[in-house]
C-alpha cells in the first residue's frame, strides 16, 4: 500500500423502503433506492418518512428543477430533500413533495374522463388514495355501528378552495379525519369535487343538524344529502328535509 494514497473516509448512507412500488421516471423500473444524504437534517427525515408513507412524493430527475430546489450546489439548511437512484438505468435525482391538492386534482382528472351522472361516487382518503365505504367505516373503529358521511363542500368543481374546507373541518367542526370524493351531480349534469367528514351517529335529527351547518361556507348553498354507512359498506341516503 502506497503511503502517498489519501485515506478514504467511510460515510454511512441511510436508505428507506416505501413499502409499495415506486417507478423510475426514465426507465419505469421499480428497482429504485431512496436514501438520505449524510448531511440531512434529522428532524426533516421524520417529515419525509411520513410523506413517503402517504405516497405524496414525486421523483425528480430534471437538472433545472433540481437546481431550483437548491439541493446540489446551493444547499440551504432546512431545505434538504431525499435522493433516489435507479439500480437499472442509474438515473437519479431528488424527491419532491406531491402537494395533496395537486394529487387529488390528478386523481380526479384520471377518473373524471369516464365519469357520468350515472357513475358510482368515488372516495379518496386524506393522502389521496382511493378507498371504499367499508374502509371508511373500518377506519372509524366503531365496531358494528353505522356512521354517517357528510360533505362540507357544495357545488365545488375544482380543488382551489380545498384548504379552506380542510381548515373548517379540522378547526371548526373538530374532525381529525378528512375524505375526498367525486360525486355525480345529476341536476346539472356535471361532477362535484367534495371534501367530507364522518360523524358517529345515525340519528335523523343529528344528521339533519349537520346538513344545515355548512351553508355559510358554501355561500348560502345548502347540503343536499348524507350517506349512512353500515359495517359492510352498504349505504343509504338521508336527504336534507329543508330542501
Amino acid at each position: 500500500m502506497s503511503h502517498n494514497q489519501p485515506l478514504r473516509k467511510k460515510v454511512q448512507i441511510c436508505s428507506t423502503s416505501p413499502g409499495y412500488p415506486v417507478y423510475c421516471p426514465k426507465c419505469n423500473s421499480t428497482n429504485v433506492l431512496i436514501f438520505y444524504d449524510p448531511r440531512f437534517t434529522p428532524r426533516l427525515q421524520t417529515k419525509w418518512d411520513a410523506l413517503i408513507d402517504e405516497k405524496r412524493i414525486l421523483f425528480e430527475n430534471r437538472w433545472e428543477k433540481i437546481k431550483d430546489e437548491n439541493q446540489w450546489d446551493k444547499l440551504e439548511k432546512g431545505s434538504e430533500k431525499p435522493n433516489w437512484i435507479c439500480k437499472d438505468c442509474y438515473d437519479g435525482g431528488i424527491i419532491v413533495e406531491y402537494p395533496i391538492d395537486k394529487k387529488i386534482a390528478d386523481e380526479f382528472a384520471k377518473y373524471e374522463k369516464t365519469f357520468t351522472e350515472k357513475s358510482v361516487p368515488l372516495y379518496f382518503d386524506e393522502c389521496g388514495e382511493k378507498v371504499t365505504l367499508q374502509e371508511i367505516h373500518n377506519k372509524a373503529g366503531i365496531g358494528d355501528n353505522s356512521l354517517t358521511l357528510i360533505a362540507a363542500t357544495r357545488k365545488q368543481y375544482n380543488t382551489d378552495n380545498f384548504s379552506k374546507y380542510r381548515e373548517y373541518i379540522k378547526n371548526t367542526l373538530k374532525k381529525s379525519t378528512i375524505y375526498y370524493a367525486l360525486w355525480p351531480n345529476t341536476d346539472e349534469n356535471n361532477v362535484e369535487y367534495d371534501v367530507l367528514y364522518t360523524t358517529e351517529t345515525t340519528d335523523h335529527d343529528e344528521i339533519q343538524r349537520h346538513l344545515s351547518m355548512h351553508n355559510d361556507i358554501n355561500n348560502g348553498v345548502t347540503q343536499k344529502m348524507a350517506l349512512i354507512i353500515d359495517k359492510n359498506g352498504n349505504w343509504e341516503i338521508q336527504n336534507n328535509e329543508k330542501l
